[in-house]
């Protein structure tokens, strides 16, 4: 769930280091423990279970039903897949959408999210680009569809989520307090709590990074009356995508961190009792996916968790992929040629004291 395809930049979508500076150190409000959560010792990085050609499969987003995944990913009108198993064969089924929202200025959309509301209910989130802010800004807006396969109708009206001087009609959240009046919003991802209030997550983009949560309705599709955004964690360095678990009464939070265009780039998960104002900004963040133990995936991050068909869970992840396999570890696809983004695919369990680990890979057979 980040932004771009093929092998040429997505121009901010983690506010990359060609367009501001990083600082290399999280700020002071955040601690920092480089602890993997990962009981395994990876030999050889798996192979993906999907890496269509050209654009490849970048910030998946999926969902079980009816024994299938449905996936959608960066791109033009939100490309959409189907498999019978996780590990495929998948099947691309062309765009989601059916159309750009009106206050789009193109149809190319960014990590995606799919969510079920109800018994023939869908909503699809997504990150669209706008006019009047900073160069490769973006809104964040809500189409619904009654399989999850769509086709998916962008919602009447305005942006879900848009900064006040954006042109577009307007928006259910303005993002209050936001200091970068020209910067947009991306990763949307949908979170349905144990009292079935529904919330929506989201990254606003350029340093310093910060993610924060919002009310939605019952439909999922505005932001429930009254309800105004608030920050969840904020941070000099580059952490997006937000997918949060509710586990044990606390909640988890994954996020995906650095420079999307490198082999660095990783997923993190952090604990919290609440998701109050800056619930995640002193906690712990924990490591889960890196290159090092994934056995070499080039930049595993973009991850979205889903059930399985056994009663388990999955998390889909992406990773760069240069022809059939990884990207070298100095791969940079903002200046390196020929890069693509593959789905892959982790078995998620927790251990006994209920934190996330990945046991293990499953690759195509």
């Amino acid at each position: 769930m980040g932004g771009g395809s093929g092998s040429g930049p997505k121009s901010d979508k983690e506010d990359s280091p060609m367009m501001s500076t990083r600082r290399r150190a999280l700020g002071a409000s955040v601690a920092f423990v480089a602890c993997f959560s990962i009981p395994l010792s990876a030999d050889a990085a798996p192979r993906p279970v999907f890496a269509p050609g050209g654009g490849g499969f970048a910030d998946p987003t999926v969902v079980s039903h009816n024994d299938q995944f449905y996936g959608m990913s960066t791109g033009s009108l939100a490309p959409s897949a189907q498999g019978n198993i996780g590990t495929g064969p998948w099947t691309s089924e062309g765009p989601a959408l059916t159309a750009k929202p009106s206050w789009a200025t193109s149809g190319v959309m960014w990590a995606p999210d799919l969510e079920r509301i109800g018994a023939n209910e869908w909503v699809l989130y997504f990150a669209a680009p706008v006019a009047g802010l900073d160069e490769n800004q973006r809104c964040i807006g809500a189409a619904t569809g009654s399989s999850p396969l769509g086709p998916f109708t962008p919602v009447a009206g305005g942006p879900l989520v848009c900064p006040g001087r954006a042109n577009t009609p307007s928006p259910d959240d303005t993002i209050p307090d936001r200091p970068l009046t020209n910067a947009g919003v991306i990763d949307p991802s949908g979170f349905k709590d144990s009292d079935g209030t529904r919330f929506l997550l989201y990254k606003t983009q350029q340093l310093p990074s910060s993610l924060r949560i919002v009310r939605l309705n019952a439909a999922g599709t505005h932001v429930a009356s009254g309800a105004t955004s608030r920050q969840l964690l904020r941070s000099d360095r580059i952490v997006e995508n937000p997918v949060l678990v509710k586990r044990a009464g606390d909640y988890i939070l994954f996020a995906s961190r650095g420079p999307y265009n490198k082999c660095t780039y990783e997923t993190i998960w952090m604990r919290a009792n609440g998701v109050g104002t800056n619930a995640f900004n002193t906690v712990t963040q924990h490591l889960l996916l890196t290159d090092a133990n994934t056995g070499g995936v080039c930049g595993p991050g973009g991850a979205d968790i889903t059930a399985a068909l056994d009663g388990g869970q999955r998390i889909f992840f992406h990773g760069w992929l240069c022809g059939s396999g990884p990207c070298p570890v100095n791969f940079d696809a903002q200046t390196d040629e020929g890069g693509r983004r593959g789905m892959y695919l982790g078995v998620l369990g927790w251990d006994s004291n209920d934190n996330p680990v990945v046991s293990k890979f499953l690759s195509p057979e």
